[in-house]
């Protein structure tokens, strides 16, 4: 009996000392693993991360082939290891890398409003986007000097870049000097004259004022003597007035009226030549001739190391040196051609006829686009052949915006401006041929030589929620650790009501606020209506979350037009 005794008690002695081996190879095991690993959006999900000592058989019972960590989210994992134990884990995906970019070196003088935060940065780039650009203080400059100016990136999660942008302003308070004003003598029936010969304006730090005539109280109808009105404006805003006398004769009766023939003065709808048939032809140079000299003295100065850079200088000249002005009637391209240059005002077809001349002369291939369909007025703008591919480039000056469109594909320059029927010109870059028009442009701004410095686009914040799965019919599958069979990766769930009740299951749901000069994140409002309400889910389904939203592209349209 006391044998037996013995025995059982041998017996239950080794069973306790396995089971203190066992609890203390799960307590072990249990303590090695974590059951929460972050990881930086943009990283690599690996075993390692959710223990302290990793086991050689450890492995992700769940499929995580399909995860992208460049979206922060949260998940919920199975892992394998020490030949025995699968358990859940967590796995969050968190931004907290602040967005990378480089400073754009800005130059302006102290009459000028600084310029947008967004103008002020470049080649950014963050995984989750740029929720909002802004100076730390907002700059003022009362004198000249070098200055650095910190900017703020900051993305949608909250994390924040400091970039310092050099400044260098310019404290310029001396007008142009203008020269060669005279008084100018004309008959009525005569081309008009060119205002701009021999006129010239000189500043101190502007090596190219703009010069501007206003001749609205002449009269070309009329004989009299009228006063026309010279101004000189340089890039600080400075600007000096002088005024000449311009004197209109009435031809005498002994002069015989000749009509100039105009050799290709294709009319601003694409007719024929607006030259006259009657009374001879004038041995004097066409009004073709008479621009093409004006455009050529032009175009000595804007010559480029290639044909964009050329390009690009007309587009800017032709934008900074011709002022808006209603045309009436309908003039030929030769005679637009000599109103922007003589005149230096016009409208769109103006802006158009002297970039066209410009190209021309330089040898760069162009062609007339006209809006389609012809919605209160026509708009013309130029195609131009660079780099091997047709782009959109316009001059005019909007009252919308003053920085020109250049170098622009259908989707850039796509507004109400320039709508056209795409079936009627070469394939532009991109690839289209066809084009259907909507009400958001997307032009590309351009530096010019305007008295005042081109308004920027600026980037506005928008409340972005971290990303929150949504469910899909994508049943889970379940089986034997060891059997090789893997599980789609499950998001986080939440857990109501009575515990003993089965639990149902549904995602995590947080929202995060609008990055501020502190951002935090904090639980979405449950009486929020703007927040997306999670749907329960199909017990026969994982969720899985969906991808990040990013900021709102800011709007371009405008309702105004010249």
């Amino acid at each position: 009996m006391f044998k037996n005794i013995g025995k059982i008690g041998a017996f239950v002695y080794c069973a306790a000392i396995v089971a203190v081996s066992v609890i203390f190879t799960i307590r072990d095991a249990n303590r090695n693993l974590k059951r929460e690993a972050v990881i930086e959006a943009g990283s690599q999900i690996k075993i390692q991360d959710f223990f302290e000592s990793c086991p050689d058989d450890a492995r992700f019972v769940t499929d995580i082939s399909n995860i992208d960590t460049n979206e922060p989210a949260v998940y919920q994992l199975k892992v394998f290891y020490d030949e025995a134990f699968e358990k859940d884990v967590v796995l969050r995906i968190e931004d907290h890398t602040a967005p990378k970019g480089i400073a754009l070196p800005k130059s302006l003088y102290t009459t000028w409003k600084a310029p947008d935060a967004a103008d002020c940065v470049g080649y950014l780039y963050d995984l989750s986007g740029i929720a909002k650009i802004e100076f730390e203080e907002e700059p003022v400059f009362k004198e000249g000097g070098d200055f650095n100016v910190p900017v703020l990136v900051t993305d949608i999660y909250g994390n924040t870049a400091r970039i310092s942008v050099p400044f260098t302003v310019i404290d310029d308070r001396t007008a142009p000097v203008l020269t060669g004003v005279k008084n100018i003598e004309c008959f009525i029936d005569d081309e008009e004259p060119d205002f701009f010969e021999g006129i010239e304006a000189k500043d101190d730090f502007d090596e190219d004022p703009v010069i501007l005539i206003d001749d609205t109280k002449v009269d070309y109808e009329n004989p009299g003597t009228y006063v026309v009105k010279y101004m000189a404006i340089d890039k600080a805003g400075n600007s000096t007035y002088q005024q000449a006398e311009l004197t209109l004769k009435k031809p005498s009766k002994t002069q015989t009226k000749t009509t100039v023939t105009t050799e290709g003065d294709d009319l601003a709808g694409g007719g024929s030549s607006a030259g006259g048939t009657s009374g001879g032809t004038s041995s004097g140079p066409s009004t073709k001739e008479k621009a093409q000299k004006l455009a050529r003295k032009v175009l000595s100065g804007l010559w480029g190391k290639d044909d964009v850079a050329t390009a690009r200088n007309i587009f800017n000249w032709v934008h900074s040196h011709i002022y808006y002005a209603h045309v009436p009637g309908r003039p030929s391209y030769a005679k637009a051609a000599y109103r922007g240059f003589s005149k230096r005002s016009g409208d769109c077809y103006v802006y158009y006829a002297c970039s066209k001349m410009l190209l021309d002369l330089a040898g760069i291939p162009n062609m007339m686009v006209k809006r389609y369909p012809v919605t209160g007025s026509n708009h013309y703008w130029n195609l131009v052949k660079l780099n091997g591919q047709w782009y959109h480039c316009d001059a005019t000056v909007f009252k919308h915006r003053r920085t020109i469109y250049f170098m622009c594909t259908d989707k850039q320059i796509n507004d109400k401006y320039h709508k056209f029927n795409g079936k009627l010109y070469p394939a532009r870059a991109g690839g289209s041929t066809d084009f259907k028009p909507t009400d958001t442009p997307t032009p590309i701004p351009t530096n010019t030589n305007t008295p005042t410095p081109e308004p920027v686009i600026t980037s506005t914040a928008t409340n972005t929620p971290t990303p929150t799965p949504e469910i899909t019919n994508n049943p889970t599958i379940t089986g034997d650790p060891t059997s090789g069979v893997t599980i789609t990766p499950t998001p986080i769930i939440t857990t109501t009501g009575d515990p003993t009740n089965t639990p149902t299951s549904a995602p995590v749901n947080t929202t995060t606020e609008g990055p501020t000069n502190t951002p935090t994140q904090k639980p979405a409002d449950p009486t929020n209506t703007n927040t997306p309400t999670p749907k329960p889910a199909d017990p026969t389904s994982t969720p899985k979350p969906t991808a990040t939203q990013k900021p709102a592209e800011p709007s371009n349209s405008s309702d105004s037009d010249n």
